[in-house]
């Protein structure tokens, strides 16, 4: 027969033991370290400077010092000296400073007082005071077969309610797809100094990425797409960085009644403008029209020698220039081939003498 207990290893008295008492303290120190095992820590891979009689602790991967070797066992502090107990199967201990309950299952110390899942479609949590405020978790929508995993984060917080209305703290990313699909759906309601951005990640490089506002419009369906407040006096800038802006066809109106608009180039009709020709018109006519009285149309040139003029030309190669050409007197001339100009009129800019430069031929009149 062994000398000591299956499994507690308690000491057992033997038939011609001397000091029997010895024996039979050594298994009452024993049994009082192990029953209602309750320890101070498990984060401590050496001993305290000082402990109370009857203290215990399970002592951390790592251990130095005494505790060496003692990896996950129990250090107890008794009679003015450490005892090791080394945990079986199916101990329990109640850690002091994390107020928390464990069991030894062979190899590691695990959380205990409930199994690790619920065989059931559905389970309900009651609150301890009042058992009639019950939450219900049901499983019956997992596919059969199925297993969802749920991570909490390591902060403390609230599940998110989505089929109800909640407000929702700090900072939130969501890396999938995010559709709100109700008739209302508002981003940005603070009234101070904010900052809310869409599409504002970095795109990286060959890729492409598409903001859509308002683009699943059906037809004969209106939509109305508000940027900046409408507000009397609230100013506001509209900031457009892409280098390419294109009003689709279906586009018909632009209205602008009290704008200043500011352009570099500005083509239309179909036309480009580019460095030397800033506007562009195709356009078969073009009507300047009064804004209820009078109206002027000014050609301004920087010095005396530069030009203010207008050119008419065949297939883009000039065949008549009028203006101030080189000058501040008013002249017309004209060209065979856009290159070589012979002056036809000349109108003195002070005294206003009409000059012309070569022979004026009448044609006669027929009888």
């Amino acid at each position: 027969m062994s000398d000591t207990s299956t499994h507690l290893l308690l000491p057992y008295l033997l038939a011609a033991q001397a000091q029997k008492h010895v024996t039979v303290n050594e298994a009452l120190r024993l049994l009082d370290g192990l029953v209602q095992l309750a320890v101070l820590d498990r984060d401590l891979t050496a001993p305290p400077g000082s402990s109370t009689d009857g203290a215990r602790y399970i002592v951390a991967p790592g251990a130095t010092g005494a505790w060496a070797g003692w990896d996950l066992n129990v250090a107890y502090w008794v009679d003015g000296a450490w005892m090791r107990l080394v945990p079986r199967p199916g101990w329990q201990a109640w850690v002091v400073d994390e107020a928390s309950f464990l069991a030894w299952n062979g190899s590691a110390w695990v959380a205990a007082g409930l199994p690790a899942f619920f065989s059931d479609a559905v389970f309900e949590l009651a609150h301890d005071a009042d058992p009639t405020r019950r939450a219900v978790f049901d499983l019956a929508a997992i596919a059969a077969g199925a297993v969802r995993g749920f991570a909490l984060p390591d902060v403390s917080t609230e599940l998110a309610g989505l089929s109800g209305s909640q407000t929702f703290d700090g900072d939130k990313t969501f890396a999938g797809e995010l559709e709100a699909s109700g008739p209302v759906a508002t981003i940005g309601t603070a009234t101070g100094t904010t900052t809310y951005g869409v599409g504002t990640g970095t795109t990286a490089s060959g890729a492409t990425k598409t903001v859509n506002l308002g683009t699943g419009g059906a037809a004969s369906s209106d939509t109305v797409v508000n940027i900046g407040s409408a507000t009397p006096g609230a100013d506001g800038v509209t900031v457009i960085n892409t280098p390419i802006v294109t009003f689709a066809n279906g586009v018909t109106a632009v209205g602008m009644p009290q704008a200043n608009l500011t352009a570099l180039l500005l083509g239309l009709g179909g036309a480009v403008a580019d460095a030397w020709n800033r506007l562009s018109v195709n356009t078969p006519a073009v009507l300047l029209n009064n804004a209820g009285s009078s109206i002027e149309a000014t050609v301004n040139k920087a010095a005396a020698g530069n030009d203010a003029s207008f050119a008419f030309k065949t297939g883009f190669s000039a065949r008549a220039l009028i203006g101030l050409l080189g000058s501040d007197d008013f002249s017309f001339k004209v060209s065979p081939d856009g290159s070589a100009y012979n002056d036809a009129i000349l109108i003195d800019r002070t005294s206003g003498r009409v000059e012309l430069p070569k022979p004026a031929i009448l044609p006669a009149a027929s009888s």
